[in-house]
């Protein structure tokens, strides 16, 4: 079980045991994204002044924090007490006693034990290949039921929340998109 920290959330005790899943392929989309707004950062400079690129700055950034929220953050971290679900903004911990199931659909699925159903969009998603027979997703599935099974018993609820890191690099987008739109005169010049 876990043992409560700073500000009244559940830390977890140390895990024996912890397995971690990713799409590897949003870290190379995220990867070619960042090289390509460094490229075109670069090129302002080169081409116009640096005070061109800082214009240019949070349209590019904007573009990789897209990149890197849909599809390289997302997670999955199993422990032994809890799973925890990171999807584009939001994030689950989960007790793995109020998890009811864990089904493979086109997308790993936790089906809650009040019935709400959190599809974890870090797993590997389902491929539609007909002749293939075995799924990274389901190898994943089962290796959450095998933390599942021997998880213990716990009354803590599910925490949700939103993934404030992501939600304030946006705003900082924002608002400096806003700055760049002002200073070219796209706000009444």
């Amino acid at each position: 079980m876990g043992r409560r920290g700073g500000g009244g959330h559940v830390v977890s005790a140390p895990s024996a045991y912890r397995v971690a899943f990713r799409r590897p392929s949003g870290w190379v989309a995220f990867a070619v994204a960042a090289a390509l707004s460094l490229y075109l950062l670069g090129d302002a400079v080169v081409r116009g002044r640096a005070f061109d690129a800082v214009l240019v700055a949070p349209w590019l950034l904007a573009l990789c924090w897209g990149v890197y929220v849909l599809l390289a953050a997302p997670s999955v971290v199993a422990v032994d007490d809890r799973v925890r679900v990171r999807n584009t903004l939001r994030t689950a911990d989960i007790p793995w006693s109020r998890i009811a199931a864990i089904r493979m659909r086109w997308q790993l699925e936790l089906v809650l034990d009040d019935g709400r159903v959190l599809p974890a969009l870090g797993a590997a998603p389902r491929h539609l290949h007909v002749n293939r027979r075995e799924q990274p997703g389901d190898d994943q599935a089962a290796t959450l039921e095998l933390f599942r099974e021997r998880a213990p018993a716990s009354d803590e609820p599910v925490r949700r929340g939103w993934h404030a890191p992501s939600l304030v690099l946006l705003a900082v987008i924002v608002v400096w998109a806003l700055w760049s739109l002002a200073v070219t005169g796209l706000f009444g010049g």
